[in-house]
């Protein structure tokens, strides 16, 4: 199309190729001025969701205004070819800049992130999402302005879904948890964590997960606990290492609240360091050449060499320096009572052992990581002494209960392994709880594949029977079955929601003179959620046409909460959440 006219555009140049189309550099005839214009392949129809997300990205930059969110200037169809134009940025792309200079100094990161949340939150305000966060959707113009760009699979939070129940759509490697699984709801926090891994890209020059497919990518974003920048980085500030962290938190309700509120969390940094204020700063450890290639007196990328010195260095060089010269005996008799010292600790220890307030608050610290690892340390090294040493003890409560988190965590983690299909010598159970796990794990994913929780319930609650949760080899598998349980009545408990909010605002729309909005609803409902089995009542309720697949006819009354369709007996006692 170079050369070629798009209403008042003349095509220049590519920019970029996605999925959906093409974006060509072009000169607006009316104006005289560069723009980008968006072109849709051929290949998608007017009637294909494809070109409703096309639709849509350009009606969600049409009522956007902002600094940091490319200005929306045209759409049309020029001969058959549907476009939209944008404002031109004059610069590169995030992901240009990083693979051309590498990782970016933290300050310069900071305001490249301010200004990113500002966009964030402008979107969120408008009820969109823009789900595709990533370093190719972030341009840097040539004044350092970061301009957010292609709202292609945004979700607007007041428009009818383009999505079926189940997919997943944006880039593996920047991906929520619950973008991947699909629960919780997609929010604006969704969002706040794409943001957290592209910064975590900025300050290290890598993504936090990597692997060799999408698949693995998601499972590290689904169970693998977030890296911290400063483990790659030589010098950061604390307080952006742990915000980093924080947005990348698997739970949304554990990120910060909103893109506003981190604005202002890299605000405090930024204004701190502007003023000359300490800032606290987490430095690499010395001797680490891979991670601190710049340190004094090793090459940098251009060949020189640092050296400067730290301050703090410079001052304890110093203070050597003026120490007097002593001989060799004083150092000798100086490290022989060091030695006796350390001997005497240890006896002393092991005849007076630490107290159980010690042990106890030395495994809370270790309990209040996000690293499993660290559970079962605080369990090894604190909380059976503990326990052993101090049986009559006040903790006991609260210490089952790390025992219990600890139990989950392990089986769930070896429950990854037994859930793949293929046979090999790692999935083959070793026990009876792991058989147990792998036989009724295949019938709850089958049953909640079909859309039926319910019997998927009433599996985990049958395995959960089978097992003895007084006997340590088997109590991980007894809780991971309940905790199973547990999150299938809230997955029903979320849907019901949402699909009786759904059917009410059909039902208002009808009675409100709507009734084109309200047949879109209720064919939306049938289409997403017709399939599951919970929903039986709220759709022969609201009186829905089309029913999903059951036993019981449109025409009979509602089924008892504690129906189920035949073949399901497992689910026979499960009552509807």
């Amino acid at each position: 199309m170079i050369g070629e006219k798009l209403g008042s555009f003349r095509i220049e140049a590519i920019l970029g190729t996605g999925a959906m189309g093409v974006v060509y550099r072009a000169i607006s005839e009316t104006t005289g001025k560069p723009a980008a214009v968006k072109v849709i392949s051929g290949e998608l129809t007017q009637k294909s969701k494809s070109y409703e997300r096309f639709r849509r990205e350009a009606e969600i930059l049409k009522q956007f205004s902002h600094p940091n969110i490319v200005r929306f200037l045209a759409v049309g169809r020029y001969q058959g070819t549907s476009y939209f134009a944008m404002e031109y940025v004059a610069g590169e792309t995030l992901e240009q800049m990083l693979r051309r200079d590498g990782p970016r100094p933290w300050r310069e990161i900071t305001e490249l992130a301010i200004q990113t949340c500002e966009a964030l939150h402008y979107a969120h305000e408008h009820g969109v999402v823009h789900r595709d966060l990533k370093p190719s959707n972030l341009m840097v113009s040539e004044k350092g302005e970061m301009k957010l760009t292609d709202f292609g699979i945004a979700k607007d939070l007041d428009a009818t879904a383009l999505t079926a129940t189940g997919r997943t759509l944006g880039t593996a490697a920047y991906m929520a948890p619950e973008q991947i699984r699909g629960t919780p709801e997609i929010s604006h926090k969704t969002d706040l964590y794409a943001l957290g891994v592209v910064m975590y890209q900025m300050l290290t020059g890598r993504a936090p997960f990597e692997g060799s497919s999408a698949v693995v990518l998601m499972h590290c974003h689904m169970n693998e606990p977030p890296p911290r920048p400063s483990a790659r980085v030589a010098e950061i500030p604390v307080a952006l290492d742990k915000l980093v962290v924080q947005l990348m938190a698997k739970d949304p309700n554990d990120r910060p609240w909103d893109a506003a509120a981190v604005g202002v969390s890299l605000r405090e940094i930024r204004d701190k360091a502007s003023r000359g204020d300490t800032v606290a700063m987490v430095w690499a450890t010395e001797g680490d050449q891979a991670l601190t290639p710049t340190r004094a007196g090793m090459p940098t990328r251009a060949g020189t060499e640092i050296t400067a010195t730290k301050p703090r260095k410079a001052a304890k060089r110093k203070r050597q320096l003026a120490l007097p010269e002593l001989n060799r005996s004083f150092f000798e008799v100086v490290l022989l009572l060091l030695g006796l010292v350390l001997v005497g600790g240890f006896i002393g220890y092991m005849l007076w052992p630490p107290s159980a307030a010690y042990l106890y608050h030395q495994a809370e610290r270790l309990m209040e990581s996000d690293k499993p690892s660290d559970w079962t340390r605080a369990r090894r090294e604190y909380l059976d002494p503990l326990d052993s040493r101090f049986k009559p003890n006040p903790y006991l409560k609260t210490t089952q209960g790390w025992r219990d988190r600890i139990e989950v965590a392990v089986a769930d983690s070896r429950a990854r392994i037994l859930e793949n299909p293929e046979p090999t010598r790692f999935n083959e159970p070793k026990n009876v709880a792991e058989g147990a796990y792998q036989a009724y794990y295949r019938l709850a994913s089958k049953a909640s594949s079909a859309g039926n929780d319910l019997a998927a319930i009433g599996y985990w609650e049958e395995m959960a029977s089978k097992l003895n949760p007084k006997e340590a080899e088997e109590r991980g598998w007894y809780l991971l079955s309940q905790d199973r349980v547990d999150k299938l009545k809230k997955a029903i408990l979320h849907r019901r929601e949402v699909v009786a909010g759904l059917l009410s605002r059909a039902l208002l729309a009808e009675q409100s003179g709507h009734p084109l909005e309200a047949a879109n609803i209720r064919a939306d409902l049938n289409e997403n959620f017709s399939k599951y089995t919970d929903l039986h009542e709220l759709f022969l309720k609201f009186g829905l046409k089309e029913l999903p697949n059951t036993t019981v006819p449109p025409t009979s009354p509602a089924p008892p909460s504690d129906a189920v369709a035949p073949g399901d007996e497992a689910a026979a006692k499960t009552k509807d959440p």
